[in-house]
């Protein structure tokens, strides 16, 4: 079971097998009793106490997943996009009122959630105290044009499903409202996509024809009906039943079609068919102010992208690569660096979760990288803030962020890069005062360069300005005066620390919960599992647990994957929210071991290439492919920048001597050594050195 947990002054813990009570918190350390004895209370630093194997904290919210022998279990993800799409609107109605609560029961940081996000229910002299619930519910039934009595039936049916537990009572807000014909033997479901996005479901709409109709239905639907272009009713018939005949079957009746047509909801038509705007009628609202003051720490996180002014060389070769991505995360009030994410990715959806998968957990820098002190800023923000990038602005990022994390997103007005200056001043303090001082910089623009040639003089690997930067962030950084902040503090870590006195330590995920933290923000796709098991982009995944779903043909069930190691996936059982491992068996999951799907996709360009590729390529094929692959770079490496930036992504090794000068050591070394190295590996290429 992950939990996200919350550390707070009376709450309860276990700590080598006795129960403690937290007596005070004062950042960096909590001081803690035993509650069965008289003696005093110990203080602690938090990092040492929440990463300790025998630390078990209070639930105060809790996220269902389970691991019972490779199996995981998540709430909610066994049902369809329509019936999650009606518990975000039903969660987002009684919200208000659940924060409230909190409010009455002391939360301070409640308060601002609620003058943040729901101060429209307030009138213009009126303080959030002297709001009751009666008076609340009338004004969120008057807003979204619902009787009173429904708010207070889904406030009461997640209070009853959640047990104490406010994160598991979505659960009650599941719509039991026509799922009737689920159970009938000649039912079939036409899954029906976003135009625009293949894995977003739209909605699954019921088919009791024979299910090679199916294909045909689905084609028309989502390239013809549910498009921009809104062709009407009697053209979509006249295809279906054209499409009928050249497959060899029975034109479907009209009067048929005309049903199919009517059992689908005016939101989906609108989310296809009107674009932009349709989308953003049905999409939750993102309310707030994009440059409002945060308040207190990880009360907002701003995060954002950019292409850092250095170019870096591959470790083996010694050949410049490139310029490489990095993605920050800031906390607008402390400013100190929350996240932090580095390689030659560039900005994508899955660039933003494993920047806010490093946020939110311990970041464990003084045991990977010997830093002097401990990157303690992690945790879970009130508020996300991006820009309107479509890598950001999409509903996988905001499924994340507002139902994993619980948190809220928060997007910069379009055209204004004003509202990001908090993030936008961090990138150009990271280039200037230490990216523009490295071994081939290329400075902020072509001026500043002079005759200064960068990739003759680059020098660090992506793994050298990974541990450079990480060391600037924790033992650096922290320390510096800093402009943004008031003048009575004089760095980021002491507002920070003063902060957490306020309010506490933000919410944080434990260590032993973060393997499946990590499977939950895996990307998803719905997939029937039929004899040859899972098929997911031209691999097999097949377990001998799951033979009981083959006669279940018909039906799909969610598969998450991660698109960094495609030896596996984990499939969703039926009627259930457990997950199941599963391993790859055509090719194997040996031959896929560590492969990502980008080089998986050059595997099978090569494969095609050489007319071997039927359908699925085998073990055998695919270490071919891999080991041509590696050739054609290998030629290929030495002449083209791009190709070596190609090869990051691949994670292949070419076959170039290594550098002495930037060969691994036992030791790890200091930011003056890495330049230093840097320096060596310079006038071993043969190249000038600066002074």
């Amino acid at each position: 079971m992950m939990k996200l947990n919350e550390l707070k002054v009376n709450s309860k813990l276990m700590y080598f097998a006795k129960t403690y009570i937290v007596m005070s918190i004062d950042p960096p350390n909590v001081a803690i009793k035993r509650v069965d004895s008289d003696g005093e209370a110990i203080s602690i630093s938090f990092s040492e106490l929440v990463l300790n194997p025998s630390f078990k904290a209070s639930k105060t919210m809790v996220k269902r997943i389970e691991k019972e022998n490779e199996q995981y279990t998540a709430i909610l993800d066994n049902l369809p996009e329509k019936k999650r799409m009606e518990i975000s609107e039903r969660f987002e109605m009684i919200k208000p009122i659940l924060v409230l609560e909190k409010i009455k029961e002391g939360k301070f940081t409640s308060y601002y959630e609620f003058m943040d996000h729901y101060r429209e229910y307030l009138k213009s002299d009126e303080n959030v105290e002297m709001l009751n619930q009666t008076e609340l519910i009338g004004l969120i039934a008057k807003k979204y044009g619902v009787s009173d009595r429904t708010i207070y039936r889904y406030l009461t049916d997640f209070r009853k499903a959640a047990g104490g537990d406010n994160n598991r009572g979505e659960e009650g807000l599941v719509s039991k409202a026509g799922t009737g014909y689920q159970y009938r033997s000649d039912n079939r479901k036409i899954d029906l996509c976003h135009p625009n996005d293949p894995d977003w479901v739209l909605e699954t709409i019921a088919f009791r024809k024979d299910e090679k109709y199916i294909p045909i239905i689905k084609e028309v639907l989502e390239n013809h009906y549910l498009t921009v272009q809104k062709k009407d009713k009697s053209a979509v018939i006249e295809l279906i039943q054209i499409k009928c005949l050249k497959e060899g079957l029975e034109p479907l009746k009209t009067e048929t079609i005309y049903k199919l047509l009517g059992r689908i909801s005016d939101r989906t038509k609108e989310r296809a068919r009107e674009g932009k705007r349709g989308n953003e009628k049905y999409d939750p609202v993102e309310r707030g102010h994009a440059n409002q003051e945060a308040l207190y720490p990880l009360h907002i996180v701003e995060i954002d992208h950019t292409p850092l002014d250095l170019d870096v060389i591959d470790g083996e070769s010694g050949l410049v690569i490139g310029r490489p991505f990095l993605t920050l995360g800031i906390d607008v009030y402390s400013r100190m660096i929350w996240c932090m994410y580095l390689s030659f990715e560039p900005p994508s959806a899955n660039r933003v979760r494993k920047a806010i998968q490093q946020g939110v957990l311990f970041k464990r820098t003084k045991d990977n990288y010997n830093t002097t002190y401990e990157w303690d800023v992690f945790g879970v923000p009130d508020i996300i803030q991006m820009d309107n990038g479509s890598e950001f602005n999409n509903y996988k990022i905001k499924r994340l962020i507002n139902e994993t994390l619980k948190s809220n997103v928060r997007y910069r007005p379009r055209s204004t890069p004003r509202y990001g200056g908090t993030i936008e001043r961090l990138f150009r303090t990271v280039n200037s005062k230490w990216i523009h001082t490295l071994d081939g910089t290329r400075k902020s623009s072509v001026a500043d360069l002079g005759e200064y040639d960068p990739e003759a003089n680059a020098a660090l690997t992506l793994e050298n300005v990974r541990e450079i930067l990480i060391r600037y962030f924790t033992d650096i950084y922290p320390f510096e005066t800093h402009r943004g902040l008031p003048l009575d503090v004089e760095n980021p870590i002491s507002r920070y620390i003063n902060g957490l006195k306020k309010r506490g330590y933000p919410e944080f995920i434990a260590e032993e919960d973060e393997e499946l933290f990590k499977i939950e923000l895996l990307p998803s796709e719905m997939k029937p599992y039929t004899r040859d098991g899972v098929t997911l982009e031209n691999v097999r995944y097949k377990s001998p647990e799951l033979t009981h779903l083959i006669d279940k043909s018909k039906v799909k069930y969610k598969v998450k994957y991660d698109d960094d190691d495609i030896s596996k996936i984990y499939i969703q059982l039926p009627d259930s929210a457990r997950y199941i491992e599963v391993g790859a068996v055509n090719p194997s999951a040996d031959s896929l071991k560590g492969i990502n799907r980008f080089t998986y996709k050059k595997i099978i360009e090569i494969t095609r290439e050489k007319n071997s590729l039927k359908s699925i390529p085998s073990s055998q094929e695919v270490l071919k492919a891999k080991e041509k692959l590696r050739d054609d770079i290998d030629r290929m490496y030495k002449k083209n920048r791009k190709t070596r930036q190609q090869t990051e992504r691949l994670g292949l090794q070419v076959e170039v001597k290594r550098p002495e000068a930037i060969s691994s050591s036992n030791s790890d070394p200091t930011l003056y050594e890495l330049k230093m190295m840097a320096k060596k590996a310079r006038e071993k290429r043969g190249l000038k050195t600066n002074a």
